[in-house]
């Protein structure tokens, strides 16, 4: 389990659920649709947005300094607390409210603990495949 789950006691990244966000990697083609494809609503009714981490080096490199690496995960930031990879998927799988193939899917993967930690390595290595396949590398520097 990643540092990444615990709430901060520190200044929190998001100052309110407005901002709640999840940061994905805009160079795999299976993490843009999926950002592109989803639709979910935070408890107040908001959209959630999703940011490219290759566009925001600095949330990006804030983020792996407090234990959440993007290069290990999708990282949802919801309420001042983060999630990576399993854990965001079982956080998620709340808020695909929504009808549509991909909030169902992540309804059904994020539904179970067990699926969630079967299925996001899976996803990872998809990712890592997309990447090379594309000739594009990851974030680890």
């Amino acid at each position: 389990m990643s540092d990444c789950i615990k709430p901060r006691a520190r200044k929190p990244l998001v100052e309110s659920s407005q901002n709640d966000f999840v940061l994905y990697d805009g160079e795999c083609i299976y993490c843009r649709t999926y950002a592109r494809k989803s639709r979910f609503r935070t408890s107040d009714g908001r959209r959630l947005r999703f940011i490219d981490g290759r566009n925001v080096p600095d949330l990006v490199d804030e983020l792996r300094r407090d234990g959440c690496d993007l290069e290990d995960g999708m990282i949802l930031v919801l309420q001042s607390r983060r999630y990576q990879g399993a854990e965001a998927m079982e956080a998620l799988s709340s808020l695909a409210v929504e009808p549509g193939l991909v909030n169902m899917l992540t309804r059904w993967v994020g539904s179970s603990s067990e699926r969630a930690r079967f299925f996001y390595p899976w996803f990872r290595r998809l990712r890592q495949v997309g990447l090379w396949m594309a000739g594009k590398s990851g974030f680890r520097k």
